[in-house]
């Protein structure tokens, strides 16, 4: 059984994208049909999953919105079939190497189904929802491979992730690593689990995982913090920035604005001018105009 979440569906991605950023996706959430039907088996998952998550992106997004995200598909069946050729491409030929869950993957299903709109991720044709609104999926195997084994997915995993990594000659290998627990040794806070930092009070390259610290918590970098904190000057846990607040990063700032100059601002509405998708509310820069697209606006 899988001892820690998984910290993100994009994970499932990884060998054709390094992330995909949690994408503010749309407004309203309009309900729709389920993806229904018999329940799942593990050799028709992958189907109903693409489908699922092509059906309520077509429902929450309009063809504006979903084009400037890089989402060209004219139909969402068109779009799942894309979808299933990745996901199957990705996990070695749909083989997982685990033991299918019936039950969370219909969970997993019906949660997609009933996604916030807010919480689905679009990169292209590459979707995803929001772990904490479809926290079944990635349970839909229990994984086999040992820490260090060779895998494609994180369904493939006892434990927690798929990590790809570059060799020396630049091969691309892949092992199951998992992030450490609270009270587990650690490097960096990128060792931890979720809402864990890595604490080192006395030696710089050993430490412990431990929970993320509180307002007034002690703090060498703001990934020491809660995540709506950042680690003031003063060396303490202190709360972001709003708009109009005084920054010098994007790190003081709270979520929805960016560092300005010398002061935290709203992230561009539609049509602002952008660089990057960064710049930009809704995580989504068109390089075409170069403006902020917009928001999705429900069904």
């Amino acid at each position: 059984m899988r001892m820690h979440r998984p910290v993100s569906l994009a994970a499932l991605l990884s060998a054709v994208v390094v992330a995909i950023s949690a994408v503010t996706g749309c407004g309203d959430d309009e309900a729709q049909a389920s993806s229904g039907g018999p329940d799942p088996t593990g050799s028709d998952f992958l189907s109903r999953y693409a489908k699922a998550l092509c059906d309520r992106t077509f429902t929450c997004c309009d063809a504006a919105t979903r084009a400037g995200r890089g989402l060209d598909a004219s139909s969402a069946d068109g779009c799942a079939s894309e979808l299933e050729a990745i996901l199957v491409a990705v996990s070695g030929g749909g083989a997982v190497n685990g033991t299918f869950v019936p039950e969370k993957a219909e969970a997993c299903l019906a949660e997609v189904d009933a996604a916030p709109c807010a919480e689905l991720q679009i990169v292209g044709v590459l979707l995803g929802v929001n772990e904490k609104s479809a926290p079944s999926c990635l349970d839909a195997w229990d994984g086999s491979a040992p820490e260090g084994g060779t895998c494609s997915t994180d369904w493939d995993c006892a434990r927690d992730r798929c990590v790809r990594t570059s060799d020396a000659s630049g091969q691309t290998v892949s092992a199951c690593t998992a992030r450490a627990a609270a009270g587990e040794a650690c490097s960096s806070t990128f060792d931890c689990d979720e809402a864990l930092r890595c604490d080192k009070p006395s030696q710089p390259d050993a430490g412990t995982c431990a929970p993320r610290l509180t307002v007034g918590g002690s703090c060498r970098g703001s990934l020491d913090c809660q995540e709506e904190l950042r680690c003031g000057e003063d060396g303490t846990c202190q709360a972001r920035e709003q708009a109009g607040g005084p920054c010098a990063s994007d790190e003081d700032c709270a979520a929805g604005t960016t560092c300005d100059g010398a002061a935290c601002a709203p992230l561009g509405a539609a049509g602002a001018p952008c660089s990057s998708d960064s710049d930009c509310a809704s995580s989504a820069c068109v390089d075409a105009t170069g403006t902020c697209a917009d928001v999705c606006k429900g069904g």
